[in-house]
């Protein structure tokens, strides 16, 4: 179904660029608060830790066994091709009430991330190393957008919105 989609993937991987992909995921509209919300019940009842209301978080870790975000995980597990020590796959939901929660700064995440939009539209600005040069990525409901290990960037949300991200972490330190 989405056999040219991963081999773009694979082949952007390994070439260490930002890739974005419009609409790829029409079935994204599950990822959204009532699928957050619902991942946010059971952990807490698990855990006894409310990310949503104690902490007013933006992050929620470990989501791929949710029965909405399996497909998504096991495509994204038996499609993907390891580059170099990428050992581990991660699955969390980041997610903005309204424009202006959860808007970070420019950071760097040790994995590769594949983010598949959810809910909302989001802006993903991206920057050199240096902070020279700027893009930005205009995701709505399906794109997909991949972030390279180490690349600069940051969420800003138009709206409230829900974001699955994928990582692929490496077994040995970035930097």
């Amino acid at each position: 179904m989405r056999e040219q989609f991963w081999k773009e993937l694979n082949e952007t991987r390994r070439t260490r660029e930002v890739k974005y992909w419009p609409g790829v995921f029409p079935e994204a509209t599950i990822i959204n608060f009532e699928t957050l919300l619902q991942q946010n019940q059971y952990v807490s009842r698990v855990t006894n830790n409310d990310t949503v209301m104690d902490q007013y978080g933006s992050h929620l870790a470990s989501v791929e066994n949710n029965k909405h975000i399996k497909p998504f995980f096991t495509e994204f597990v038996t499609n993907y091709t390891a580059v170099e020590t990428e050992t581990v796959i991660n699955c969390s939901f980041f997610w903005s009430f309204s424009d202006r929660h959860h808007s970070i700064y420019m950071h760097r995440d040790n994995e590769s991330v594949l983010l598949i939009q959810g809910y909302g539209e989001v802006c993903m600005p991206t920057s050199t190393e240096e902070g020279d040069q700027y893009k930005m990525w205009h995701l709505k409901t399906g794109d997909a957008l991949f972030l390279p290990r180490l690349t600069p960037h940051k969420s800003m949300p138009f709206c409230p919105r829900v974001t699955l991200s994928i990582g692929a972490v490496p077994s040995k330190p970035a930097l």
